[in-house]
C-alpha cells in the first residue's frame, strides 16, 4: 500500500515538474507531503517501539522475577556482612589505647573515641534491623567524629585530614 502511495506520490511529482517548474502550488504541495512523509515515520517509529516494548514485558517477567531474586539475596548477605564489619570496626575503636603523652588532648580524644564508637555501633544496629536500612543518624555521628578529630589536629599545629575519607578509601 505504501508502495503505491509513495509511487503515486512520484508520479504526481514527475507530472507537476513537467507542467509548470516554478508553480509556487507545485512547491507548497511537495512541502505538505514531505511533512506527512516524516510524521508517517515517526508514527511507525513510536508505534514499533511501543509494540517492542509491550511484547517484551509480556514474556520476560520470569526473567525479571529472577533478577530482582538474585539482587535482593545478595543484598542481603551484603547488609549482613555490612553489620558484622560494623560491629567489629566499633570493637577495634573501643579497643584502641590513648597514648599517655597527650597531655590536655587526652580528654578531646577520648570523646572522640566514643564519638566514633557510637557512629559505627549506630551503623551495626541499623543493618541488623529488617527491611531499608537508614544510616543517616550513623554518618551524623561519623561527621561528628570526623569535625573533633580535626579539632585536635588541629590544636595540636597538625594538618587535619578527612577522617570520612580516610576510612573509607
Amino acid at each position: 500500500m505504501k508502495k503505491v502511495w509513495f509511487l503515486g506520490l512520484g508520479l504526481s511529482l514527475a507530472l507537476v515538474g513537467c507542467s509548470d517548474s516554478g508553480s509556487d502550488e507545485a512547491k507548497k504541495e511537495e512541502t505538505t507531503n514531505a511533512k506527512e512523509e516524516n510524521a508517517n515515520v515517526a508514527g511507525d517509529i513510536m508505534d514499533f517501539y511501543l509494540n517492542l516494548t509491550t511484547t517484551v514485558n509480556g514474556v520476560d517477567v520470569d526473567l525479571n522475577g529472577y533478577e530482582e531474586a538474585i539482587a535482593g539475596e545478595e543484598l542481603k548477605k551484603m547488609k549482613e556482612a555490612a553489620a558484622a564489619s560494623a560491629t567489629e570496626s566499633a570493637k577495634a575503636v573501643e579497643s584502641m589505647e590513648i597514648p599517655g603523652g597527650l597531655g590536655d588532648h587526652k580528654d578531646a580524644v577520648e570523646s572522640f573515641k566514643s564519638t566514633l564508637t557510637e557512629s559505627y555501633n549506630m551503623k551495626a544496629e541499623a543493618l541488623s534491623k529488617e527491611g531499608e536500612t537508614d544510616l543517616t543518624a550513623a554518618n551524623e555521628k561519623l561527621n561528628e567524629a570526623e569535625n573533633q578529630i580535626k579539632e585536635i589536629l588541629d590544636e595540636a599545629g597538625l594538618v587535619s585530614s578527612s577522617l570520612i575519607s580516610d576510612l573509607n578509601g
